[in-house]
């Protein structure tokens, strides 16, 4: 295991008082069995602007953000944590000031967030933190799967790959003894729209070449880390072809990367990240930078 592998993780996990909350806690558990974790906090901001004007004394604030720490702390409590881990109730406006001011404060490895299947949210704040958050991004759905024992690394020989397998090795390859295993995926798509008078035939040999391309790229970088599926995306899109392949391999987690960390990029998700998000799944979804 490498130093980067066996570092110690500092996870920020972000509760909004809903009935996503539990499954978080009880993630966290999961995660600090397998992981090598140093610090853990819990945060939850009160948006400012949904208070009455005539509330925000000092006193009143103290007030609430008292009794959200002891919500909070009694629940995770009653989760009988075998870590140690800390509160930060904070007030902002936007709850991704406050995801953003606490990160300058105490840097974070990774941040843990609900992705709600059939509980009410939109997603919003989760969407714009994984553009702008700088750590790693956990996107855990209530309907997660426990225990977890597969992972599979959506490759797509860009920057992010090798930050993609350095993730999945932490898992692989974790101090804790957890046996977890993974498969590393490429989903080979031909974007026809640019070619919109090309045969089928003309499609099936640009395929194959990007096949054999990707797999001789592999072989010669990536061959000592481990073999790599490659998949015909077809008809279908990527993050269709990806999700069937978590379903068929019954994946834990999924890691794959988004877009660059600075300059306007920052403002977009890549287009697969941004699809796959609001897709339905039962697996966790790993964003790396």
């Amino acid at each position: 295991m490498t130093a980067t592998q066996n570092k110690k993780l500092s996870i920020l996990i972000g509760l909004d008082l809903s009935s996503m909350d539990v499954f978080l806690i009880e993630y966290v558990k999961i995660l600090c069995k397998i992981l090598t974790v140093d610090k853990v906090v819990f945060i939850h901001n009160i948006k400012m602007g949904e208070l009455p004007k005539d509330f925000l004394t000092p006193q009143n604030t103290d007030r609430i953000t008292n009794q959200i720490n002891k919500r909070l702390q009694d629940q995770i409590q009653n989760t009988e944590p075998e870590y140690e881990f800390e509160i930060r109730v904070k007030m902002e406006n936007y709850s991704e000031l406050a995801f953003m001011n606490l990160f300058k404060s105490e840097h974070f490895d990774l941040l843990v967030l609900g992705n709600k299947q059939s509980f009410v949210g939109n997603g919003g704040l989760a969407q714009k933190l994984i553009r702008v958050f700088p750590s790693a991004i956990l996107m855990v759905p209530e309907t997660y799967r426990s225990p977890l024992t597969t992972i599979i690394d959506a490759i797509d020989f860009s920057k992010y790959t090798t930050t993609i397998m350095n993730w999945a090795d932490r898992f692989k390859n974790n101090s804790k003894g957890q046996k977890i295993n993974h498969k590393a995926v490429y989903i080979s798509k031909f974007n026809w729209a640019f070619l919109p008078t090309i045969t089928a035939k003309g499609i099936k040999e640009a395929t194959d070449l990007d096949i054999a391309k990707r797999q001789k790229d592999w072989n010669e970088k990536y061959a000592t880390y481990s073999d790599i599926e490659i998949i015909a995306a077809g008809e279908k899109s990527i993050p269709t072809t990806l999700l069937e392949q978590s379903e068929r391999l019954n994946a834990s987690i999924m890691i794959l990367g988004v877009k660059g960390r600075t300059g306007f990029k920052d403002l977009f998700l890549g287009s697969v990240a941004n699809d796959i998000i609001q897709r339905p799944t039962n697996t966790c979804l790993l964003f790396v930078k």
